[in-house]
């Protein structure tokens, strides 16, 4: 039969039989084949004989056959790799300066991408160790009548409610308030955060226990869970179930405690560290009776903090119309909370958006300083290796020459430059191992050691390893590769070159990226100066505030209390003392609707209501605009006596003598008999909000937390030391708990100044890392123009000719930066200035500072290696190569 003329070729059947089968093989086994397909072709037509020929390929494969053909390593290959190897090391050598400055720069942005990236994973791991944390939520409620109420409380009945009624959309709850409590064991008085909810607090979160019944572990009235580190604390040791402590409650006095469970040290979550309380104690829900005594079942104004579970099916759009029919069916209309609305946020993001995102915004501004402190080491790297290539080039030339492929000149960079970002990852991580507590301490966390990290953290570090490698050598190795092999053995970089451009770029952008850097951080710095020295409106200096208050909420508590406020006034150490509930640290306890009397209710304004003492005023020293601050102090003080600040003065349009009445409420007129100066309660993140004050001892709100001490500033200790001694003899079973105040507003931008802090480091590494780069290069570049600086001496060129040859490239670089740095570092600072209702105005030094520093420094660097080829001898100089 004739062979008819071929006109198709299956290449792809072909080129999978080319992989695997061995050359001394293939072109018999091809021949065969192609007959048997033209065959095919006429008889069964060419769709068939296609699949036939593939088929007929498949049975030609054997494992073995892939095996000794692809992943055997020939000897010949074993010596190129030790070549390779020899290659490196013997550049090293040479090299030893820009060897080092490579793995410095390496070293230096890979500790701190670690100890940032740690601390970056431990952020967003928060809430997610919580079991089924994907089906957790916080209720959060918003009356869009009522601009009064902290966001994240709602009706304390909701929640259980709706898991009643609800049963396929609400798979659990948990309620909680927390308090502050004074637990004891013998001699030892600590106050310790609790918080008191309901018995589904094991089951609702999945909190490790590590001693004690997680079903039964807050069935009992007093039962109590505590963590390891209370364990510890009270015992010297972690099993201590069935032991006792013992609790100073607010309405029943001293109360023994059962230890029912030993929980794990808590990680950071959203429940027990909601507000940063850090909670360590948990006590049942039937404990309120014995603090607050509010009705956690009841509608009228009991608010707690609740979470709910939904069901896996479940929507959130479908539970938050349960929880408004719910809510229209318990609440009458016209009740203040009548018009209530719950949101569900999702407890697996709420730590990273809440308050504005500034979590959220704290870890993009981090990641972004990382990468740049990286970027800037890959920089070095680039740039050393491009400037090193006139004596690489000869290298290359010479391996072309004896038949060196062009893939096998890549393969040699990149691997030297993997190996040297092995060696910078293995020195970063001891540098981090030495850093880890300091960096922790400026981001107020404690950072993993090297120990604990997890197999992913292992996963992760090589991944970024081998990127640095890549992204470092990919284009010098390309580059170097790129020249002929003549070009190569002349050892001369062609004029024009793109690598060229491509250097003096990325020296550029070290500039700019550390200059952009060098004004946040300064700008940052003043701002939260700003924050912590601007007049508040009070004078906060010298003040202790003192949280371990026995909270004894009966008449003889308040008697007792007021006692003790007398002597410590009596010490002469002391200037003022104030009893109150709330201090001006940001939370408050109460607020509420209140509008003039002779106005309609609906014209009413939601404002915090401060409880406090006559004695405030003057702790704090406050200016009164109008009136007194409640009744003169020795005068019998009137429980519906209210001073008012001027925010809400003029919000409600009252005076001195006028009347106000609280929505809700309106059996209670409120006699305005002062009106105080504004002042900054909240941080300056807001503006100055209404806000009114009452007296502690008025029956809607009879309840303290804290004694305001004005101390004498002569001198802080003597005065804190007399104060101890009389705290003890007062109340000898009840801690000395006190913070500055200056303590509690830094509280309130502890975000800026973690971000403040790392700012600044990042700013000393970038400077570092860029002046290694500078160094480097500027010693390169010496050393390919000692002949020209040779020749021009010989001419008559002067010492400050020399300098500025050299210099000049630097300096015009180091402009363009400076240029583009100003108005792109402008407007995101800007931007973030923005988010202050307070803040500084941005001057000219500020950014002329940083741009003139980096001049300087660089400058310095540069002309330190020019000097010393300028005062060489031109002779030597001549005679190099």
């Amino acid at each position: 039969m004739n062979r008819p003329e071929t006109i198709y070729r299956p290449e792809r059947s072909l080129r999978v039989l080319q992989w695997f089968c061995p050359a001394h093989l293939y072109e018999g086994i091809e021949g065969d084949l192609l007959e048997a397909f033209e065959h095919d072709v006429v008889v069964i037509g060419m769709r068939k004989a296609k699949l036939r020929l593939a088929w007929n390929v498949i049975r030609f494969f054997r494992p073995s056959i892939l095996f000794r053909n692809r992943f055997s390593i020939q000897p010949i290959q074993g010596y190129m790799l030790l070549n390779y190897v020899k290659i490196m090391l013997r550049s090293m050598a040479k090299r030893k300066v820009y060897s080092a400055i490579t793995i410095a720069g390496l070293t230096i942005g890979i500790a701190f991408s670690l100890l940032i990236g740690t601390f970056i994973a431990g952020e967003l791991q928060v809430n997610h160790q919580l079991s089924d944390a994907d089906r957790l939520y916080m209720m959060s409620g918003d009356n869009p009548e009522a601009a009064n109420g902290i966001p994240f409380f709602s009706p304390s009945p909701l929640a259980r409610l709706a898991k009643e009624q609800y049963p396929t959309l609400v798979e659990n709850f948990y309620r909680f308030n927390d308090r502050a409590i004074t637990v004891s064991k013998g001699d030892k008085h600590f106050r310790v955060q609790s918080i008191i909810g309901d018995t589904t607090f094991l089951s609702m979160f999945g909190f490790p226990l590590v001693y004690g019944d997680a079903v039964t572990a807050l069935n009992e009235p007093r039962s109590i869970l505590i963590t390891e580190k209370i364990a510890r604390q009270y015992f010297n040791r972690t099993d201590v179930t069935g032991e006792s402590l013992t609790l100073s409650t607010e309405r029943n006095g001293l109360q023994e405690y059962r230890i029912t469970g030993v929980l794990q040290d808590l990680k950071s979550n959203t429940v027990t560290n909601i507000m940063d309380i850090g909670a360590q104690v948990i006590l049942p829900i039937y404990s309120l009776q014995d603090f607050n005594g509010f009705d956690p079942e009841a509608w009228s104004g009991a608010q707690m903090i609740s979470f709910i579970k939904r069901t896996p099916k479940a929507s959130e759009e479908s539970i938050v119309k349960a929880f408004s029919s719910i809510v229209k069916k318990h609440i009458p209309a016209g009740a203040a909370q009548a018009n209530l609305v719950i949101r569900l946020d999702a407890l697996q993001d709420y730590y990273l958006y809440a308050n504005n995102k500034i979590v959220y915004k704290l870890i993009f501004t981090l990641s972004a300083i990382v990468t740049f402190i990286l970027l800037l080491a890959v920089i070095n790297f680039i740039n050393i290796t491009i400037g090193n290539s006139s004596v690489r080039l000869r290298e290359i030339g010479i391996r072309k020459a004896m038949g060196g492929l062009r893939k096998q000149v890549v393969t040699q960079f990149l691997s030297e430059s993997i190996v040297f970002t092995v060696v910078a990852t293995a020195l970063g991580l001891l540098l981090y191992q030495t850093l880890r507590a300091y960096m922790g301490d400026i981001l107020g966390t404690q950072l993993l050691s090297i120990s604990e990290f997890t197999t992913q953290y292992w996963v992760a570090i090589g991944v970024v390893m081998l990127a640095i490698g890549m992204l470092a050598g990919i284009y010098p190795a390309f580059f170097l590769s790129s020249y002929k092999t003549l070009e190569s053995l002349k050892g001369k970089i062609r004029s024009g070159m793109s690598g060229i451009v491509l250097s003096r770029s990325l020296v550029s952008l070290q500039f700019l990226l550390a200059i952009c850097v060098f004004i946040a951080a300064i700008i940052m710095t003043r701002q939260v100066s700003y924050f912590l020295d601007k007049d508040l409106g009070y004078d906060k200096s010298a003040i202790i505030t003192i949280s371990s208050v026995p909270r004894e909420w009966t008449p003889e508590g308040f008697s007792r209390m007021e006692a003790a406020k007398q002597k410590f006034s009596q010490l002469s150490a002391v200037e003022a003392v104030s009893l109150s509930w709330d201090i001006p640290n940001g939370n408050y306890g109460v607020a509420a609707d209140l509008y003039p009397q002779g106005k309609q209710p609906d014209t009413s304004i939601g404002m915090p209501i401060l409880t406090t003492d006559e004695d405030f005023k003057d702790t704090y020293k406050m200016t009164m605009k109008e009136g007194t601050f409640f009744q003169l102090k020795g005068q019998v003080q009137h429980p519906e006596d209210m001073v008012i600040n001027e925010a809400a003065q003029k919000a409600m349009n009252v005076h001195v003598g006028d009347h106000v009445l609280i929505k809700g409420a309106e059996s209670i007129p409120f006699h305005v008999v002062g009106i105080v100066a504004d002042f900054n309660y909240f941080s300056l993140h807001k503006e100055v909000k209404p806000l009114v004050f009452i007296n502690i001892k008025n029956n809607l709100f009879p309840a303290f937390r804290f004694f305001s001490v004005k101390l004498q500033p002569r001198n802080i200790a003597e005065s804190l030391a007399a104060m101890e001694t009389r705290w003890r003899e007062v109340f000898p079973n009840d801690p000395f708990e006190y913070t500055f105040m200056d303590q509690n507003l830094e509280k309130l931008y502890k975000t800026e100044i973690k971000m403040k802090k790392a700012a600044g480091f990042a700013t000393a590494l970038m400077l570092l890392i860029v002046l290694l780069g500078v160094f480097g290069l500027a010693s390169l570049s010496v050393t390919r123009r000692t002949r020209e600086i040779g020749i021009r001496k010989v001419l008559g060129a002067t010492i400050s000719s020399v300098l500025i040859l050299i210099a000049r490239e630097f300096v015009g670089l180091i402009i363009v930066a400076f240029t583009i740095a100003v108005p792109m570092s402008y407007y995101f600072i800007d931007q973030w200035l923005g988010t202050f209702a307070y803040h500084i105005t941005m001057q000219w030094w500020m950014f002329a500072g940083p741009g003139i520093a980096v001049f300087i420094i660089a400058l310095a660097v540069v002309s330190g290696q020019s000097l010393r080829a300028a005062l060489s001898n031109p002779i030597d100089a001549l005679k190099t190569e």
